[in-house]
């Protein structure tokens, strides 16, 4: 009986552990961006008023802490990257995405566990044992396009790399096209173009694919009060006219949003 009861408390304190954690939305792939709201209510971390992710995923056996854009993360020194914030009375949530929070590529990533603490680690929700936990990735389902990027979910920093396969070309001349080049116009915040569109040599993959690549900041600078939030870009080469001459060509354009860690 005793035994019985044990394992009852168990699974009781497991399942109101578990209960304390929300996702927004309820399932999520590695790419996608979620919120995570826990209840921090009966632990060290009540009354806090502030509150900062610890976050782990394991990968092939091995432990991978979660990295920021300020680099990996201190225990005693937590990145404002790294803030939550505040939900309601004991209530902090977080926005990340898998691939960024940890640096890892999606088809790595399976779940992760979590605990909420103080900057300095002098407060935590509870041991490693009892972490919040774990939260599943879906697997993603890979939807083939002429125009994608990689990562799928990126950031102004980011070294994205912009694909063109014209194997999915929706007009002759995509399909037909030898892309020598991507045209990338930048915009702001404020929905205002940054700067003169930039021209990028473009590669060779394969047979049907060709790549170019970009880390925007670099490349782009916004004005005073604004950043850099989202882009257009497309392929540009040559395909043969009826004549069997070269003429210029360029592929339709697609936009891409900056996801941020926070």
């Amino acid at each position: 009986m005793k035994k019985l009861f044990t394992l009852l408390a168990g699974i009781l304190v497991s399942i109101f552990s578990f209960g304390q954690v929300t996702t927004s939305p309820a399932s999520f792939t590695a790419e996608d961006e979620v919120t995570v709201t826990v209840d921090v209510s009966g632990t060290d971390m009540a009354g806090q008023t502030e509150a900062y992710i610890w976050a782990w995923t394991v990968i092939n056996g091995v432990t991978v802490n979660a990295v920021t854009n300020s680099g990996s993360s201190d225990w005693t020194n937590s990145p404002e990257a790294a803030k939550m914030t505040a939900a309601g009375t004991n209530k902090w949530s977080f926005k990340l995405t898998g691939t960024l929070l940890f640096g890892k590529s999606p088809g790595e990533l399976k779940s992760f566990r979590f605990l909420v603490k103080t900057k300095n680690g002098s407060k935590q929700t509870q041991g490693d044992d009892k972490a919040y936990g774990p939260l599943n990735f879906d697997a993603l389902v890979f939807t083939p396009s002429m125009l994608r990027i990689f990562p799928a979910k990126v950031d102004a920093d980011d070294v994205i790399t912009l694909n063109y396969d014209k194997t999915y070309g929706g007009t002759v001349d995509e399909q037909r096209m030898t892309p020598v080049s991507a045209t990338v116009t930048m915009f702001d915040d404020a929905g205002n173009q940054v700067g003169q569109p930039l021209t990028i040599s473009a590669k060779k993959v394969d047979e049907t694919i060709w790549s170019a690549a970009i880390i925007p900041t670099r490349s782009f600078t916004a004005s005073a009060g604004r950043k850099l939030a989202k882009f257009k870009y497309k392929f540009n080469g040559t395909v043969l006219g009826t004549t069997g001459a070269s003429q210029n060509a360029s592929s339709s354009e697609t936009e891409v949003t900056f996801t941020s860690l926070k």
